[in-house]
C-alpha cells in the first residue's frame, strides 16, 4: 500500500505560472481556473463534422436522391449539329458582269457570317425547314415549332456556321439540323438566282425593243433603195453625216458645260464681294502678270478640251503634258494673287482662297466658251457640207446610220442577257453543307453527372450548414478540454461507452481485459495522485444531473482499487433513488439509514463483494429527510470511524443540482469526482455545479467524462490494442 503511494513515483504537476513542482499532499489536484484549449484548426473541423455525420449525412443524402429523381423525371433532350460553309464570293464559277444595270446586279457580294446567322434563325428558313422535312418523310413539326428549337452560331475566326437543333429523340434532332442545312442552302441558291432573273427579264424587254428598232431600220433603208434605186451610199456623205452629229451632241455638251461654269464664277463672285470690299465684283486690279497668267490659262484649258475630244485614254501623254502645264501656270497664278492680294490688309488666308478660286474660273469659263464657239463654228460648216449633198445621198446616209446605232444597241444588249443567262444557270450561292449532322448517341439533358455532382455540392453544404448550426446550438460538454474549462479542474479519467448496457456492472478480476478496464486503472492511478500519503481518505462521486452514469463510475472505480487488495468501503448515499443494490444485485437490507437512526450496527450493514474484496453499504430504507439525516452528528462519526479502518472510502451521492444532499456530504470528503457524460451533460449545469459547491466552500477535485466514443490511435481509446 506504501509503495503504491511512494510519493517519488508521482508524476509532476504544472502550476498556474506554467512550472513544474513536485507533487504535495493537499486535499486535491488544486483548482484550473483557465483552460488554455488550443486555436480552432483543421483537426477541430474534421471533429465536428464526425460528431455530426448524420446531420451531414441525411441532407446529403436527401439532395442526392432528389437530384436523381428529378434528373429521371427530366425528359430526355437530345442536340445535333451541321455545319455550314460560307464562301466570299457568292459564285465562282461566274465570270465579270459587264458594267451597266445587268453588273450591278449581279455582282452583289457576300452578306457576313451575322447575316447569315440571322437568316438561319428567321421565320423563312423555318417554314422551308419544315417544308423539306415533310416532303422527306421527316418529323411534321410546324414552322414556329422549328423556329423554337433551332440556333445558329458561327465559328469564330473561320467561315463556318453550326446549325444546332434540339429534339426529343436522337433521330428527330438529326433529321431536324440535316433539314435546317439543306433549306438554307436551296434558300441560299434561290436568293442567288433572283437578282439574275430580275436582271434577265429587264435586258429581255430592252432586247425585245431594240430588236423593233433593229427590225423598222433594215425596212426603212431596204424601202428607201427600193424605191429610189438607189444600192450603196456615198461613203464621204456618210462620214459627213457621222461628223455632224458628233458635233452636234459635243455641242450641247459644252453649252451645258458653259452653263454650270458660269453659275460657280458667279457663286465665287459674290462670296469675294462680301469678303473684301477692295476687290468689287470679283475683278482684281490690273497686273500685267495676273492678266497674262490667266489668258495662258484659258489656253492651255482650251487645248486640253480639244485634245481630250481628240486623243482616247490608250494615248494620254498630250493629255497629261497639258495638265503639267496646267498646274504650272496655276502655281504662277496663285503666287502672283498673293503678292496682289497682300497689299489689301486684314485676313488674308480667305481672300487669297477665293481670288485663287475665281482665276480658275474664270479661266475655266473662257476655255469652255472657246471651245464652244469652234464646236459651232465646225457644225455650221458641216451642216453647209451636207447642204451641197444629193437629197437621196443624204436621207440614205442618215438611215444606214440609224441601222448601225440600232445593231450596236440590239448586239450590246444580246450580250449582256447572255451573261446574265449564263451566271443564273451557274449560280450556285455561297453556302454549302461542310460537314452533316450526326446522330446523337447521348442527350444534353439532363446532364446525369452534373446534376449528380450538383446535388452532392449542395447536399455537401447543406449538411455541414446543417452541422455547423447544430453544433454552435450544441450547448453539450464535447470534449475533455471543455470539460475541464467548466470545471475549473482537469480530467482524471475517460471512460468509454459500454458496447452492451449489461456490461455496465461487469466484476472487475484480474481476468478482464479491454478498454473499460484500461480506463478504470487510469483513474484509479489518478485518484492515487489526488489521494497521497496517509489512508482513509473520502472520495466523493456526483454529477451535475441524473442518468450521466454516476453509479457505474463509483461501482466500478472502487472495484478497480479493491483489486489491488487495499480495504475500499463503498457507501451509497443517494438515499432518494438508489441504483447500487440493483447494479450489485442483492436483496434489500439494512443500509446506511438504518445504521445513522440507530436501527442497526455497522457489521450489520457492511457487506462484501466476494469477487472483488469490496466492501459496501446500501442505501437502507427510505426517510423523509435524507439531508438532515447525511448532515447528523452520527454520519460525521461514521466518517471518521471508517477513515480508521479502511483504505478508501468512496460516496456515491446524488445530482448536484437535484438536491442538497451532495452540497451537505462534499463537506466530509477530500476529494469530490463530478462524473460528466460527453455529447449529454450540458455546459450550463456543469457550470452551475460547480458554483453551488463553491458556495459552500468546496471545489471541484477532477472531472471523469463517461461514455467516450472509441478513437483511432495507440491508448486506452485503442482498437486492437489486445490480442
Amino acid at each position: 500500500m506504501s509503495q503504491m503511494n511512494d510519493d517519488s513515483r508521482l508524476p509532476a504537476r504544472v502550476g498556474r505560472d506554467g512550472a513544474l513542482s513536485a507533487h504535495q499532499p493537499t486535499r486535491g489536484l488544486g483548482v484550473i481556473e483557465e483552460w488554455e484549449s488550443p486555436a480552432t484548426g483543421l483537426q477541430d473541423y474534421v471533429s465536428m463534422v464526425l460528431r455530426r455525420r448524420w446531420e451531414l449525412i441525411v441532407p446529403v443524402a436527401g439532395i442526392v436522391a432528389l437530384s436523381i429523381l428529378v434528373t429521371a423525371l427530366t425528359p430526355r433532350t437530345y442536340e445535333a449539329s451541321a455545319t455550314l460553309l460560307v464562301s466570299e464570293t457568292r459564285n465562282e464559277h461566274s465570270q465579270e458582269p459587264s458594267s451597266g444595270a445587268a453588273s450591278t446586279l449581279t455582282s452583289m457580294g457576300s452578306p457576313n457570317l451575322d447575316t447569315h446567322v440571322q437568316l438561319l434563325e428567321g421565320d423563312s428558313t423555318a417554314e422551308a425547314t419544315a417544308r423539306w422535312l415533310r416532303q422527306h418523310g421527316g418529323p411534321d413539326l410546324s414552322p414556329e415549332a422549328v423556329k423554337t428549337r433551332t440556333r445558329a452560331k458561327a465559328v469564330r475566326d473561320t467561315q463556318l456556321i453550326r446549325v444546332i437543333t434540339v429534339a426529343g429523340t436522337a433521330e428527330e434532332a438529326q433529321a431536324a439540323a440535316n433539314a435546317a442545312a439543306e433549306a438554307y442552302v436551296t434558300e441560299n441558291r434561290r436568293r442567288a438566282r433572283g437578282s439574275s432573273e430580275s436582271t434577265g427579264r429587264y435586258l429581255g424587254e430592252q432586247l425585245a425593243l431594240a430588236k423593233q428598232n433593229l427590225t423598222r431600220a433594215e425596212h426603212a433603208v431596204r424601202a428607201f433603195k427600193e424605191a429610189t434605186g438607189t444600192v450603196t451610199t456615198d461613203a464621204s456623205a456618210a462620214d459627213l453625216l457621222s461628223r455632224a452629229a458628233s458635233l452636234r451632241g459635243e455641242a450641247d455638251k459644252t453649252g451645258a458645260d458653259l452653263a454650270q461654269a458660269r453659275q460657280r464664277l458667279a457663286k465665287i463672285n459674290a462670296q469675294l464681294k462680301e469678303q473684301n470690299a477692295v476687290i468689287q465684283a470679283g475683278q482684281v486690279r490690273d497686273d500685267a502678270v495676273i492678266q497674262q497668267l490667266r489668258g495662258k490659262l484659258a489656253e492651255l484649258q482650251g487645248r486640253r478640251l480639244a485634245a481630250q475630244a481628240k486623243y482616247t485614254a490608250a494615248y494620254a501623254g498630250p493629255l497629261r503634258q497639258i495638265d503639267e502645264q496646267i498646274e504650272s501656270v496655276k502655281e504662277q497664278l496663285s503666287a502672283e494673287i498673293k503678292q496682289v492680294v497682300r497689299g489689301t490688309g486684314g485676313d488674308l488666308t480667305i481672300q487669297q482662297t477665293l481670288t485663287s478660286r475665281m482665276i480658275e474660273a474664270q479661266a475655266e469659263v473662257a476655255s469652255i466658251d472657246g471651245r464652244h464657239v469652234q464646236v459651232q463654228s465646225e457644225l455650221r460648216q458641216a451642216k453647209t457640207q451636207l447642204g451641197r449633198i444629193p437629197g437621196r445621198q443624204l436621207t440614205l446616209a442618215g438611215l444606214q446610220r440609224q441601222l448601225d446605232v440600232a445593231e450596236a444597241i440590239y448586239a450590246d444588249l444580246l450580250k449582256r442577257s447572255q451573261e446574265v443567262e449564263v451566271g443564273r444557270v451557274m449560280a450556285l450561292g455561297n453556302a454549302e453543307i461542310a460537314e452533316a449532322a450526326a446522330r446523337p448517341r447521348l442527350p444534353v439533358r439532363p446532364n446525369v453527372l452534373l446534376n449528380l455532382v450538383l446535388g452532392l455540392l449542395l447536399g455537401l453544404a447543406a449538411g455541414i450548414g446543417v452541422a455547423v448550426i447544430r453544433d454552435q446550438l450544441d450547448d453539450t460538454v464535447r470534449d475533455q478540454g471543455e470539460a475541464a474549462r467548466l470545471a475549473h479542474a482537469p480530467v482524471l479519467g475517460t471512460i468509454p461507452a459500454f458496447a452492451r448496457p449489461e456490461a455496465r456492472a461487469m466484476p472487475l478480476n484480474g481476468a478482464v481485459h479491454g478498454t473499460a478496464l484500461e480506463a478504470y486503472r487510469a483513474l484509479r492511478y489518478c485518484l492515487d495522485f489526488a489521494t497521497p500519503g496517509e489512508r482513509g481518505h473520502v472520495v466523493l462521486v456526483t454529477s451535475a444531473g441524473p442518468a450521466e452514469g454516476k453509479t457505474t463510475t463509483v461501482l466500478n472505480l472502487a472495484m478497480a482499487v479493491a483489486l489491488t487488495g487495499r480495504k475500499v468501503v463503498l457507501v451509497d448515499t443517494d438515499l432518494r433513488r438508489s441504483g447500487l443494490r440493483r447494479m450489485l444485485e442483492v436483496h434489500e437490507t439494512k443500509g446506511i439509514t438504518d445504521l445513522l437512526m440507530g436501527e442497526a450496527e455497522l457489521p450489520e450493514v457492511l457487506q462484501r463483494h466476494e469477487e472483488t474484496g469490496l466492501l459496501f453499504i446500501t442505501s437502507g430504507k427510505q426517510v423523509l429527510n435524507p439531508a438532515e439525516l447525511l448532515d447528523s452528528r452520527a454520519m460525521r462519526d461514521l466518517m471518521a470511524r471508517l477513515r480508521a479502518e479502511t483504505d478508501l472510502i468512496v460516496l456515491d451521492s446524488p445530482p448536484v443540482l437535484s438536491v442538497a444532499d451532495t452540497l451537505v456530504l462534499s463537506g466530509l470528503a477530500d476529494v469530490v469526482l463530478m462524473v460528466a457524460v460527453a455529447g449529454e451533460s450540458h455546459r450550463h449545469d456543469l457550470q452551475l455545479a460547480r458554483q453551488l459547491l463553491s458556495h459552500v466552500g468546496e471545489s471541484i477535485t477532477g472531472v471523469v467524462l463517461n461514455k467516450v466514443g472509441h478513437r483511432a490511435g495507440y491508448g486506452y481509446h485503442s482498437r486492437h490494442y489486445y490480442y
